[in-house]
């Protein structure tokens, strides 16, 4: 047996002369003056059909049909049948589609024309390809499977060929093919029900006033009504002056409001006005017959049937029109009444031209309830002078003035939510945060980060001056009002009665002896009931409804100048350490060993644990914790020493380190609410209050 080694360098031991020369003929050549491929026509892969070609001519016959046939098609017309509406009624409907036929390769492309706004899914539905015959997957559909009244399969759905275009006939008759006559189309069942179906009556011609011919009669004019729309008895609801202006074009109303500062806002868009309060429109209320659906047992016998006693044809929707407006007319919108108080001249013509001139020529609307607060801000004197408060800052001791406020309008989300208002007095910023937080997602209590608020106008005075109790504030578009005051901002404001005047209480006493003269008995027995102590929100309702007209920020100047000297109760240590701790996890503050650090270096003559208080703020405000002054000296306060005054920073990082020592979390209290010192119950001397008020008579 003779074995070979393979052809690898190194294992051939043949003699014979190696082969050094590879010609290679070229491929590209042309012949009978066209550009071919030599290794084509060589390897002869694909000749021309002889029953595609009718010429005698011996060089054509040898042309490939890649090139004879180059860009030619035969085009079919077809139809198929589709399931896609048996809900309708239908068993089937038919599709018009065509069959291209590509000479040059035999392949097959089915494309159906597209109908605008058919619903069904149009355009190319078979890919050109070479398409199998059916259950013969080593044979593909030829020309010759291809003719008018012929129905071929492709991928299990009929198309039947009607008919085919003049150059298709003439091609097939030239290969000796027999071309029937083009056949029509079969009537589709789906559109001749639809045809059956009786349509919608349009109403009469007399009856039709389009825009044209109301413009050309003089209709374009508008009629303008003034009216109101009384919601003060709702919870938190106003009076809205209104403007309603009829369209006589087309019938439409557009509704619009005067906002508070002048404006107009939209109150309902240019529409028809519905009159039967029936808005939303049941499904098949404007149609003209009702429709019954006929079930069957089998889905090809299913039918529908109109009732022939259900007639709606007189049934209309009702919309407000011009003769419904008047002068004292109300108006249904959208479950608001609304009340016409008064039209102008050219409204007032046209009823007039019609015959309509009995109705009042206006009605006067509701006057706007003033608020208690907006008299007592006329009463509250203010400071101007803007060098004051650089002399204030210089005897601060405190960094901002902190209120209670709650949010204006009152929605029913707001009505139990409650702020802490701060302003600092370095650059009178302010920064609002929620007492307390119980919405699912919210970030911390911070409404509002440190801003400034701007002025509305350039040459105002300083903005710190205008802040007591009842004054509203608008901070990004949300209205705050002030209903209380923390006692170390209202202490601090009473100290500097010169710069805060409204916290004076030599004025706050003054106006009140001038409205009670000389019945202050009155005043002590029926209404203070004659006691010595009072309960300092009951001392303010009474004081509040014995002098309406005064002001709510005098009323608690005088609760804290007569307040019954009682030691502060400070907040829980749990809870103060929970609120710090959370405030700490919201700003992701975790430089814990950086701190320790910084103490013990501070701290390296002792190392006893102990730090002077200085040293320890110094070292709490270059840590850049995300406290304020007065919560880091509360904060120092109770851990420094009674007698040294030293600060245990051991048991300070311990106390804060939330990584170590967890708490349960302060649920949602504002870090704040810790500046808003203020006891929950307070008495008021009352005696003490009413001797003074005698020595002013």
């Amino acid at each position: 047996m003779n074995f070979k080694l393979p052809m690898i360098p190194g294992f051939q031991t043949s003699n014979k002369e190696i082969k050094t020369r590879y010609p290679k003929t070229p491929d590209f050549d042309i012949m009978s003056g066209v550009h071919i491929i030599r290794s084509l026509h060589v390897k002869n892969e694909k000749k021309c059909n002889s029953v595609f070609n009718s010429t005698t001519d011996l060089e054509e016959t040898k042309k490939p049909t890649w090139l004879v046939f180059d860009k030619q098609n035969l085009t079919f017309d077809a139809y198929f049948k589709s399931t896609a509406n048996e809900s309708f009624g239908c068993a089937y409907n038919l599709r018009k589609c065509k069959i291209i036929y590509f000479l040059e390769d035999d392949t097959i492309k089915v494309v159906e024309p597209v109908v605008i706004n058919s619903g069904l899914p149009q355009g190319c539905l078979i890919k050109r390809h070479k398409i199998p015959l059916p259950n013969n997957k080593n044979d593909y559909y030829k020309l010759l499977d291809l003719n008018v009244g012929v129905t071929v399969e492709f991928y299990g759905k009929q198309f039947k060929i009607i008919g085919t275009d003049s150059f298709t006939r003439d091609f097939l008759k030239k290969t000796g093919v027999d071309v029937p006559e083009n056949l029509s189309m079969p009537d589709d069942p789906y559109f001749t029900r639809r045809e059956k179906t009786p349509k919608k009556k349009q109403p009469a011609a007399s009856k039709i006033m389009s825009p044209i011919y109301k413009q050309a009669q003089g209709f374009e004019g508008i009629l303008n009504f003034k009216g109101f729309w009384d919601d003060r008895y709702n919870v938190d609801g106003d009076l809205h002056i209104l403007e309603v202006r009829y369209f006589l074009v087309d019938d439409t109303i557009q509704i619009v409001e005067h906002n508070s500062d002048g404006g107009l806002k939209t109150f309902l868009k240019r529409e028809k006005l519905p009159k039967d309060q029936m808005y939303v429109k049941p499904p098949g209320f404007s149609e003209q017959n009702d429709l019954l659906n006929v079930l069957a047992i089998n889905s090809m016998n299913q039918w529908f049937a109109f009732d022939p006693l259900g007639n709606l044809s007189d049934v209309q929707a009702s919309y407000y029109h011009w003769s419904n407006l008047y002068v004292g007319a109300e108006i249904d919108v959208y479950s608001r009444k609304i009340v016409l108080s008064s039209c102008d001249e050219f409204t007032k013509q046209y009823y007039s031209d019609y015959g309509l001139n009995n109705f009042p020529s206006n009605i006067d609307t509701p006057k706007v309830i003033e608020e208690k607060e907006k008299l007592n801000v006329q009463t509250i004197p203010v400071c101007h002078d803007e060098n004051i408060l650089n002399k204030l800052l210089s005897h601060s001791k405190i960094e901002a003035l902190v209120f209670k406020a709650k949010i204006v309008p009152k929605e029913p989300n707001n009505l139990n939510r409650e702020f802490i208002v701060k302003c600092f007095l370095s650059d009178q910023s302010f920064s609002v945060s929620e007492m307390n937080v119980q919405t699912a997602g919210a970030i911390g209590c911070r409404f509002f980060s440190k801003r400034k608020i701007p002025k509305e106008n350039p040459n105002e005075f300083n903005v710190i001056f205008k802040l007591y109790v009842g004054v509203k504030l608008i901070i990004d578009g949300f209205q705050f009002v002030f209903i209380d005051v923390e006692d170390r901002t209202l202490r601090f404001m009473m100290d500097h009665p010169k710069e805060f005047p409204h916290s004076d209480v030599h004025y706050v006493m003054n106006q009140i002896s001038k409205v009670i003269q000389t019945d202050i008995d009155t005043l002590h027995i029926k209404y203070l009931q004659n006691k010595t102590e009072m309960e300092r929100n009951e001392f303010i309702e009474i004081m509040l409804n014995e002098f309406p007209n005064f002001s709510r920020h005098g009323m608690f100047v005088l609760a804290l100048q007569y307040k019954k000297h009682e030691k502060y109760k400070e907040v829980s240590d749990d809870l103060f350490r929970s609120i710090l701790q959370d405030e700490l996890k919201r700003e992701l503050f975790v430089g814990f060993d950086g701190l320790e650090i910084n103490f013990k270096q501070r701290n390296l003559d002792k190392k006893d644990g102990y730090l002077e208080r200085s040293s320890a703020f110094k070292a709490l405000k270059s840590a850049k914790l995300p406290f304020s002054t007065e919560i880091i000296n509360m904060l120092l306060d109770r851990f420094a020493h009674h007698e040294t005054n030293k600060v245990n920073y051991v048991d300070l990082l311990e106390y804060l380190n939330y990584t170590i020592n967890p708490t349960l979390g302060s649920q949602g209290l504002s870090k704040d609410i810790l500046l808003y010192r203020k006891p929950n119950e307070a008495f008021i001397r009352v005696d003490e209050f009413v001797n003074d008020l005698r020595k002013l008579l």
